[in-house]
């Protein structure tokens, strides 16, 4: 007996020394992901796998996507696999889990898996739903370490095929995520596609994607800390590329050292069983890429970057830290690929804040028959009859909103009809008339709204904010205009409907006097016919530096159309040094009508009015440098910076 104690013991101090060795690791590895990525440990909390939506579901696949948003840099995303519950019920345990932490501004990213190695043969799912934050104190019983993961080993080409390193950056290898065909449209409800993060590595430059703990990426050898070859793995990976599909299809993972079998995919060591040994448990790039090119046929929405509906060209180029959310087309389409190859000039705008998963479009909107004082999430749907033209009443709206639990099925609350009568100064469907039946119905908080005409029964889906803009030309939502002292949500944003041969574009005039003058923009001052254009500073909030250039049939000119007023750029008259309006559309009128002179050796154009002859201008500022007139004048001799333009 005492021999038996002794050992038992021993065994004890062992496996107590190995845990506080574990603990160490892990806890030395998080340490250097924060001074790295710029986080706190309070700013990490848990997460639930059940919280996420449902992105591959089957018998026995049943996987989940769950999202944190860490700081205004720093995504926490984890993928839970294999739940154990029914395709749309809660899970209570799981076959894996695979976490990464990433900042968006440093290309920093971290790697974590969840303990998966069974106690015995007959395991299958032994990972709770509860994903442990990594700067918990009770980390190391839930993660592995980075030596653990790094020596992981899977199987790649069926049961009787070669285990390898699993090694995460040998798929994640041209940035964080690997938007696959059946995850990038919940990525894109997180915005985490087109949000600023590297798709394309590049290690020479500034700002790149690598691996926290990975040395310089010539160095093929892990070194002194396991991760210490990623960084070389994701340069190999890169170098070795030839199909460009990183703006392409944004960041789908590459082949290279994976398995040459079209249809490869991974399996885990764990479990045992042969009935889990033959099922597909990561499925492997080569198989989502058939998928994607027979997805016409295997699944019913095209995924191409290039189609008008697929997720891969949501953006969520900003973010409401800074007291504003812009999500504009020009303040995006010289930052995304996507924007720029595969649309000139949108047709109408979708948006959704992050997490709803709740789009809501300006074609939609516009149906609306009044003019409404409040349609939001925040405060519900009020139409006032003063506010209608000729003396007008407002029609008979009810209202819904969608709970928080974000399932492959939408659950709506019934619509809510608080104010049928007629008689009173409108209609009045605030969210406090019908919130705490929403909530009750929910069992949480909303995450969505949307309106029914009565008359018709037509469904709008709403935003969650008020908005400053929501039009073809992008969303702009500020603190500032929301009630009680509210914040915006983060939205993300799709441009459909684009229009062939038409662009939308900023126009900036090339002309600086440093350090008063410079950056100056094509600016419409009023939405009124005859209003005065001006060069201002460059703002993105304002709809009034955004024009369409669009081409007049059977020629070589154009007419630039202001997207605030809807009204078309116009030399006042013949004269030399005109102002230059906005006048209502006249396809007959030549003063309305521009050629866009492209100048030997550069990138800048001149436009030339055909009604005059003369060339768009700025003209001398007298008192205030950012207010400066536009005029027609006569093309100087002098190459003068005043008569040229980049169109951005």
């Amino acid at each position: 007996m005492r021999n038996f104690t002794g050992r038992l013991v021993a065994l004890l101090l062992v496996t107590t020394a190995a845990f506080a060795d574990r603990a160490q690791e892990i806890k030395q590895y998080v340490t250097q992901c924060q001074n790295e990525l710029h986080f706190a440990a309070s700013d990490v909390n848990s997460m639930n796998c059940n919280d996420g939506p449902n992105f591959a579901f089957g018998v026995p696949v049943n996987d989940f996507l769950v999202y944190q948003r860490v700081n205004q840099n720093v995504d926490m995303v984890a993928a839970c696999r294999w739940g154990d519950g029914t395709q749309y019920g809660a899970n209570s345990k799981f076959l894996s889990i695979e976490m990464l932490m990433h900042n968006r501004q440093t290309g920093g990213t971290c790697f974590f898996a969840a303990n998966d190695t069974a106690p015995d043969s007959d395991a299958k799912r032994n990972i709770d739903t509860v994903i442990v934050s990594p700067t918990s104190p009770n980390a190391a019983n839930f993660w592995m370490t980075p030596t653990e993961l790094d020596n992981k080993l899977l199987h790649s080409d069926g049961s009787s095929g070669p285990l390898e390193h699993v090694r995460c950056v040998r798929c994640h290898s041209q940035g964080p995520y690997i938007a696959s065909l059946r995850i990038a449209p919940y990525l894109a409800s997180f915005g985490l596609l087109n949000d600023g993060h590297d798709t394309q590595v590049d290690f020479s430059a500034s700002k790149h994607y690598y691996v926290v703990g990975s040395q310089d990426p010539s160095v093929t050898t892990a070194g002194s800390f396991p991760f210490g070859n990623w960084n070389y793995l994701v340069k190999h990976n890169d170098e070795n590329d030839t199909g460009n599909c990183s703006s392409g299809c944004h960041n789908l993972a590459r082949e290279v050292d994976m398995p040459s079998d079209s249809f490869a995919y991974i399996r885990d060591l764990y479990p045992t069983k042969a009935t889990f040994d033959s099922q597909v448990i990561l499925p492997a790039i080569k198989s989502d890429r058939f998928e994607l090119a027979e997805s016409p046929v295997i699944l019913p929405h095209p995924m191409a970057p290039n189609q008008d509906d697929s997720a891969w060209r949501w953006i969520n180029a900003d973010e409401p830290s800074d007291g504003v959310d812009v999500e504009t087309f020009t303040s995006s389409k010289n930052q995304f690929p996507v924007i720029n190859r595969y649309c000139g000039a949108p047709g109408y705008l979708e948006a959704s804040a992050v997490g709803s998963r709740s789009v809501f479009s300006s074609a939609t909107m516009a149906f609306i028959p009044d003019k409404l004082r409040a349609f939001n999430l925040r405060e519900g749907l009020v139409c006032m009859n003063a506010d209608q033209p000729n003396g007008n009443k407002c029609y008979d709206y009810a209202v819904s909103y969608k709970c928080a639990n974000d399932g492959p099925d939408e659950i709506w609350t019934p619509f809510y009809n608080k104010d049928t009568t007629t008689t009173d100064d409108g209609d009045h469907e605030e969210r406090s008339k019908a919130i705490g039946q929403a909530t009750a119905f929910c069992g949480a908080a909303p995450v969505a709204i949307r309106a029914q005409w009565v008359l018709t029964g037509q469904v709008i889906n709403g935003p969650s904010d008020r908005l400053a803009q929501f039009n073809v030309s992008g969303l702009v939502c500020r603190n500032s205009d929301q009630v009680n002292g509210g914040t915006c949500a983060n939205y993300t944003v799709r441009y459909r409907g684009c229009v062939d041969g038409v662009k939308l574009t900023k126009v900036k005039n090339s002309w600086t006097n440093p350090p008063t003058f410079g950056d100056r923009y094509l600016t419409t001052t009023n939405n009124v016919d005859g209003a005065e254009t001006r060069a201002q500073a460059n703002n993105y909030q304002y709809p009034s530096q955004d024009w369409y250039i669009d081409p007049v049939p059977g020629g070589n000119t154009v007419r630039l159309a202001d997207v605030w007023s809807g009204k078309y750029l116009t030399a006042s008259s013949n004269t030399d040094q005109a102002t230059v309006q906005v006048k209502n559309s006249d396809s007959s009128q030549m003063r309305q009508q521009w050629v866009i002179e492209t100048i030997s050796g550069s990138s800048e154009v001149r436009f030339r009015n055909v009604g005059t002859g003369r060339y768009l201008t700025v003209g001398n500022y007298t008192t205030d440098p950012y207010y400066a007139p536009i005029i027609s004048q006569s093309l100087s001799s002098q190459n003068w910076a005043s008569q040229r333009w980049l169109v951005q």
